[in-house]
């Protein structure tokens, strides 16, 4: 017998002393990794609109040519719009604030449009359309995955079973 006053053939091994890395298996480890993958995605989003910042400040501070004043008004206007809210929007990502998603959405709506008119306004050119486009998606998977944790279905999950049923009743009758 240890000093316990057991024999360590019956011991109980969630009893043993030793130290177990990680979360039990169960729902709510699955809510932790989910809600893990959306704070990693917000925060690398967080990071990217930083950087994305920085270029806009940089082009008021010290453009590459000329001065801040010889570009048009609506090259400004873009210019100072992401200057400021781009850093506000990584702020409140990092943060998990829900104003931050806002600020973020309404960031990554005006760059689409901003790069469908003027391409060769942000550092990927035409690929910030992509980029966005992506980004917004997955936002929306991860948000979806980490609020969709609940024993009872949501309504997309039960969209997605019920299209799953069609596809298989379709590919059985070929």
């Amino acid at each position: 017998m240890d000093n316990f006053g057991r024999r360590r053939g019956e011991a109980d091994p969630d009893a043993t002393g030793v130290i177990r890395v990680g979360a039990k298996p169960g729902p709510e480890a699955e809510e932790a990794r989910r809600f893990f993958a959306l704070t990693l995605f917000f925060r690398l989003a967080a990071l990217l609109w930083i950087l994305q910042a920085l270029e806009q400040w940089r082009r008021i501070i010290a453009p590459a040519t000329g001065s801040f004043a010889d570009f048009s008004a609506s090259v400004m206007a873009a210019t100072v719009f992401f200057a400021v809210l781009n850093p506000i929007a990584a702020v409140g990502l990092w943060l998990m604030a829900p104003w931050g998603g806002v600020v973020w959405l309404l960031t990554l709506i005006a760059q689409a449009f901003v790069a469908s008119s003027k391409p060769s306004f942000f550092m990927l050119g035409g690929y910030t359309k992509v980029v966005d486009v992506v980004l917004l998606g997955l936002y929306l998977f991860l948000s979806w995955r980490a609020g969709g944790v609940s024993a009872e279905p949501s309504g997309i999950d039960r969209l997605i079973a019920r299209l799953r049923e069609l596809t298989d009743g379709f590919q059985r009758k070929r």
